[in-house]
Parts: structure tokens; sequence; C-alpha cells
């Protein structure tokens, strides 16, 4: 039940944090002189477009949650829900974040790659040229759910050695929720200006620009190793 309780609440303030920054984004200024838009589209267009996607966000987030559900309660028996000390929670802290960031990346990258999955499915997303915070969630029920793909398998690949020390795959939640509202959001980013190969919200800025190339969502590592970072 704490499993569920606290990862649902994790998962519910990212959300939270989403919609106040959509709002301030789209209905204040406060933002205005942090801006990097490469993209010219007006704004009142830009906010018009992104409420003929708020449908899909939404059925997407209600399903997020019901399979949010299912799974924990399915998987309870994956984590350790007692303190595993520091060690362990910074290793499976970062064998999430790098599995997870990998996989990622090879799947964002086959949607581009293959015509057809480009077509049937990615193409979905990139109708945001100018994307929102919550944008990150606009897509093909397939590519979200492919989505974790890489946490899922993060988990199975430590439960061959033990449990997964829960208070990591929290802090994983927050911080992939929190970076993906951050690099939809078109405003400069200030931690990956100190944080080495984060990649920052100019870095998928430009992949909604032209479309291809920085396929990489939290780890700029996987664009540099295979060659496919743009500027």
């Amino acid at each position: 039940m704490i499993l569920t309780v606290v990862t649902l609440g994790i998962l519910s303030f990212g959300l939270i944090i989403g919609l106040i920054y959509n709002y301030l984004l789209m209905y204040t200024s406060f933002f205005k002189n942090k801006r990097i838009r490469h993209q010219t589209l007006p704004e009142a267009l830009s906010k018009a477009e992104f409420y003929k996607r708020l449908p899909l966000i939404s059925i997407n987030i209600l399903t997020l949650y019901l399979l949010s559900i299912v799974g924990l309660y399915l998987g309870q028996g994956l984590f350790e829900m007692q303190w595993s000390g520091i060690g362990i929670f910074v290793l499976h802290f970062f064998a999430i974040l790098f599995i997870d960031d990998l996989m990622f990346y090879l799947v964002h990258r086959s949607l581009h790659e293959n015509k057809y999955l480009n077509q049937k499915i990615h193409s979905i997303h990139h109708k945001s040229v100018q994307p929102f915070p919550l944008d990150f969630i606009y897509a093909h029920p397939i590519e979200w759910l492919s989505g974790y793909a890489g946490a899922f398998s993060a988990i199975i690949l430590i439960n061959l050695f033990g449990t997964v020390d829960v208070y990591a795959f929290w802090l994983w939640g927050l911080f992939r929720s929190l970076h993906e509202l951050d690099i939809h959001s078109g405003v400069k980013s200030v931690i990956s200006r100190y944080i080495p190969l984060l990649a920052g919200t100019e870095h998928h800025d430009m992949h909604h620009l032209k479309s291809k190339g920085n396929y990489a969502s939290t780890l700029v590592l996987w664009d540099k190793i295979f060659g496919t970072g743009i500027r």
C-alpha cells in the first residue's frame, strides 16, 4: 500500500508542477525573457494547438494512473521498502537512470528512423512543434508505454541480485518527471549547465525543430556515442 500511495503521490506532484508550469508559460510573461524557441508559431495559435492536444494528454494521464496502480500491486515484491544504505541507494538510482535512458534513446531513434513507426506512431508527438511542459505525455499510447520499458528492464535486472531500493526508484521517478517537463518547456535550462552530460531544454527543443537527431532524453551521452547529436 505504501509503495502505491507514495509512487502515485510523486506522479501527482510532477503533474501538478506541470500544470502550474504550463499555465505560467501560456498566460503570464514570467518566463518571457528565458524562452529559447526557434520556431515562429504565433502565441495564440500555439495555445490553440495545445488545447487540441489536451484530450489525448488527459487520456494518457488517466491510463498511466490505472496501469501504475495495477503494476505496483503486482510488482510490490520487486522493491525493498527498508533503507538499504547510501551505497545501494546511489547504485540503484544510477542503474535505473542509465538503463532507462539508453532504452529510451534506442526506442526513440527507432521511431524516427523507421518510416512506418514514424508515420503511424511518433508523428503524433511531433505535432507539438512548440511543446508545452505537459506535451511530454502527448504521444501515441504505444509510444509512451514503450518509454517505460527501460525502467521495467532495470528493475528486473536489479532483481537478479536483490530487490530494488524503493527510495532510489522514487527519486528516479521524481527526477524523470521534472526533467521531461523541463525539456518540453522551451525555457533555457539552468541545472543542465552544472551537471555534465545532462540534456537541457535546448537539446530537446532542437530535436522538435528538426524532427531528427538529439534522440536522448536525459543524458546527451548516447547522442555523443552514436553520433546523432545536432545543434
